[in-house]
């Protein structure tokens, strides 16, 4: 070999070792472009525990009803408002969604189409009435949460009243009473409570493009909670969907209101059981509506993207009371397949804020929600 390169030109013996690393580079950059991408794309692609909100990705958050009065003489009042910094010591969550925002009931728009909204419904429950206490209970409420780490989302609409999309179809005043919120109380997480006489589909095209310039403008990030069946959601539920997904909203979470079916059940089917059937009908059903919005999901994907919310204990006399062993069919079925979220109505309920005849003792419900955190961690 040696005496093979002496004999060698001087041209080859100088330029024989350049060629060779220059070719060794062409290898290595060959090889680093097919590796490359693949990497990245494991990293892009690689679950996150947490969401662009900086909630974690799958979480229990219950709603409470932050316009219901709790007697002052209580430890979870301030000034007759839940008290979520007490909860959030005593209950163990971290993370709540806050029902409701509201346009008011009496006059629900001013003079100029500016939507009047307050916690509730109650135009003296949001910021146009400093001075009222339990407004101002409120904001001390949603502070101290803050103040220990927790957080909260917002819900607008429910299922009492008319929703801001409702009272008016301007996409102007829509867009203004979202940032309005967003900016008054800080949001990252912002729900759509769409149920009752606020589903009708063209209402809801123009909230969805509404919302659609508020989340580019501001990045907040959505969910929509809507009402379902053992069978998985009705067309009006899917026309919600579509409505805005065709605007381009992007949608982080997809609740349904695992509750209240009435007579859709099955023969010796409770409502623990058929709200794992509803759910997973509407696994098959987010995939197809995805799909033909172009975007293929896995059902791991699907699921992340679903919520559950039940309502626990007694809701009225037309349906069963929504047990423990109910919840905790739910919740397991959650830990199974990983949901984006397990929810309950309402915190006020389990920790015995309001009397439901059914519940008698405090966090007995909180204590299943857990389950799905414990797993989490």
């Amino acid at each position: 070999m040696i005496n093979y390169y002496k004999s060698l030109s001087p041209f080859k013996r100088r330029y024989i070792p350049i060629f060779s690393i220059m070719s060794l580079l062409l290898v290595l950059s060959i090889i680093l472009i097919i590796i490359l991408p693949t990497v990245t794309h494991q990293i892009i692609a690689s679950p996150s525990n947490r969401s662009k909100s900086g909630w974690p990705a799958r979480l229990s958050a219950p709603y409470i009803d932050m316009s219901g009065w709790v007697a002052p003489a209580s430890e979870y009042s301030i000034n007759g408002a839940p008290n979520l910094g007490k909860l959030y010591d005593d209950s163990g969550f971290a993370y709540f969604n806050l029902g409701f925002i509201q346009p008011d009931t009496n006059k629900p728009l001013e003079s100029d189409g500016t939507i009047r909204w307050g916690w509730g419904g109650y135009y003296q429950l949001s910021e146009m009435a400093p001075s009222n206490a339990q407004y101002n209970g409120i904001v001390e409420s949603l502070e101290s949460l803050r103040a220990k780490g927790g957080d909260f989302a917002i819900s607008i609409g429910g299922q009492v009243g008319d929703a801001p999309w409702v009272v008016t179809q301007n996409q102007s005043a829509l867009e203004k009473f979202y940032l309005d919120i967003i900016k008054t109380y800080k949001l990252k997480r912002m729900d759509l409570d769409i149920e009752e006489s606020n589903q009708d589909q063209n209402q809801n095209i123009i909230n969805a493009k509404a919302i659609k310039n508020v989340q580019t403008k501001t990045g907040v990030e959505i969910t929509l909670t809507i009402p379902i069946m053992p069978h998985g959601w009705e067309q009006k539920q899917i026309n919600i969907i579509n409505a805005y997904l065709d605007a381009g909203v992007d949608v982080h979470l997809i609740n349904s209101m695992t509750m209240c079916y009435g007579t859709g059940v099955w023969v010796n089917e409770d409502y623990g059981t058929a709200s794992v059937r509803a759910i997973t009908n509407s696994i098959r059903q987010m995939k197809k509506i995805y799909a033909n919005h172009g975007y293929e999901l896995t059902d791991d994907q699907a699921y992340l993207k679903t919520g559950a919310t039940f309502s626990i204990g007694y809701e009225s006399n037309l349906y069963p009371v929504f047990t423990l062993s109910m919840a905790n069919t739910v919740v397991e079925d959650a830990i199974n397949h990983n949901y984006g979220m397990v929810s309950m109505w309402s915190m006020g309920r389990d920790a015995m804020l309001i009397s439901n005849q059914a519940i008698t003792t405090k966090f007995n419900y909180s204590n299943v929600l857990h389950k799905y955190d414990d797993d989490a961690t």
